[in-house]
């Protein structure tokens, strides 16, 4: 393991170089003084610090300044100046625009630029983006690379690993994982961007290298209202490229071109199975154990296999493969990494049962995922020529998008043969209002083939006791995740635990 970033640090640096690159105007004190830390947490802000006021969903920032003045804090970045700046020889106060922002570029200034020599592929678009970031760390290991990688399994600094709140941090703690990996010798960094940590301006003062876009598909509009302004988010990280980065998109999604039009890369690629792309997958087949697929490149027919499952799991690797090959990895590398593979942990996670019947963790909490990993189970089902059944256990977050919900009941209902619909995360929402949102989405005659069992714990046991041999279970929608959220409490609780207590 390798040490939490502390919100304020133990160094030194004079306030004009910490907002060096900043549109500001001083409204009061002087920027000669030194600094000791940044914070943007009022809790941790300790004298000696400069205190970032950020206006956030649930808090505002600039309500704290008053106390902290009280404290004994002395310097103060916002957006708006407060009414009550008392006249004090040491208080500074630093107005600008947009205070995330600010923070961005103050956490790089802090840090010293500690990817001025490493190289940042950010990965974004609703599925597929942590399984990217794990193949492209493989692969680029694999040809001696030293790598970091950010998202939302956690943070790795080589091999050393920290988990992560976030999917992307706030840019204060980015920065300073950075600097570890700058320590560490890291040469190139693969990140998971999502749509909140782009319109936040949480990766605002990163040089991205390269940009990967996976797909756009039903999520997180309770923030984003509509997919076109969800979709406006992504494309910020493509934005943010220069003329010489590199732009690798899921040529098969309807937003490709939206994320590639009006960008500065001259290296845009397109992969996909359609044939206007640059890169087209070709030839797939899988079964229990093995996905093969091969791919057109430049003329060429190249094969892989790997034994992660999934066609969508085919979409990521080629992303992968585009980006290792525009690095100049060797075919041999890259291929002898994918078919060693294993993915990201919670990513259709196989866990063979006592009773013969297999068990499948995954991430899947979307509608598209959920589909695309049920028809991936179908589909294996299929192959086998058996009478196996599919068995979906699932629930939907609460405090999150609610219109989502009966989506996901639909689509359960329609492709597993038996759904099993539980909690996943209720927060601070009655759990029953939750499933009754997912049940308005089901047909009346496919409610016979659905059970509820609130418990997350009672749900799985029930779908291990309805399987047989060579039947598949389905456990969707936290993957990795280690726990479940009741109100503000937050206990342990493992999908792939509560599985292989049956194996």
């Amino acid at each position: 393991m390798f040490v939490n970033v502390l919100i304020v640090c133990e160094m030194r640096m004079k306030l004009s170089d910490v907002i060096g690159g900043i549109e500001c105007k001083v409204v009061s004190g002087g920027m000669n003084k030194q600094i000791e830390g940044i914070a943007y947490d009022s809790r941790k802000c300790n004298r000696g610090s400069v205190f970032v006021a950020i206006k956030g969903s649930k808090t505002d920032g600039h309500s704290y300044i008053k106390k902290l003045i009280d404290n004994g804090i002395s310097s103060f970045i916002c957006e708006d100046v407060p009414e009550f700046i008392p006249n004090l020889p040491e208080l500074t106060v630093i107005q600008v625009d947009n205070s995330r922002k600010a923070l961005a570029v103050m956490s790089k200034n802090w840090y010293n630029n500690p990817l001025n020599n490493i190289k940042v592929i950010g990965v974004t678009g609703t599925n597929g983006k942590t399984t990217i970031t794990y193949l492209l760390k493989a692969i680029f290991e694999k040809q001696n690379f030293k790598t970091g990688v950010v998202g939302t399994t956690g943070i790795f600094c080589g091999d050393e690993f920290e988990e992560a709140t976030h999917t992307t941090p706030e840019s204060l703690e980015l920065f300073g994982h950075f600097d570890k990996m700058r320590n560490y010798g890291v040469e190139f960094v693969f990140m998971e961007v999502s749509s909140h940590a782009l319109q936040q301006n949480r990766v605002a003062s990163i040089d991205f290298d390269c940009a990967v876009f996976t797909n756009l598909t039903h999520e997180h509009l309770d923030y984003h209202r509509t997919m076109d302004e969800y979709a406006r988010a992504k494309k910020m990280l493509f934005n943010m490229l220069s003329e010489n980065g590199k732009a690798i998109v899921n040529g098969d999604d309807d937003y490709a071109d939206f994320m590639l039009d009006g960008i500065q890369p001259k290296q845009k690629i397109k992969f996909g199975r359609k044939s206007f792309n640059n890169v087209r997958i070709i030839n797939e087949s899988l079964n229990y154990n093995t996905t093969k697929f091969s791919i057109d490149f430049d003329g060429r027919t190249e094969y892989y296999s790997t034994p992660m499952l999934g066609r969508f799991n085919i979409d990521n690797c080629v992303s992968a493969i585009v980006c290792a090959k525009l690095y100049g990895i060797s075919n041999d590398i890259i291929q002898s990494a994918i078919s060693e593979a294993t993915g990201a942990p919670g990513r259709m996670q196989r866990i063979k049962l006592k009773n013969g019947a297999i068990g499948i963790v995954d991430y899947s909490h979307t509608p598209d995922s959920l589909e695309k990993a049920l028809l991936t189970c179908r589909e294996m089902i299929d192959i086998a020529k058996n009478d196996s059944k599919l068995i979906c256990v699932f629930g939907c977050g609460g405090d999150r998008d609610k219109t989502k919900r009966p989506l996901m009941g639909k689509i359960s209902s329609t492709i597993a043969d038996l759904t099993i619909v539980t909690d996943d995360n209720p927060r601070n929402e009655n759990s029953r209002d939750i499933i009754d949102d997912i049940l308005k989405g089901i047909d009346e005659e496919r409610l016979s083939y659905v059970e509820v069992i609130a418990n997350r714990k009672e749900a799985i046991k029930y779908a291990v006791e309805k399987s047989k041999e060579s039947d598949l279970i389905l456990v969707a929608g936290k993957g990795h995740e280690n726990y479940q959220i009741y109100g503000n409490e937050k206990s342990h609780f493992d999908d792939a635990e509560e599985l292989k207590e049956f194996s």
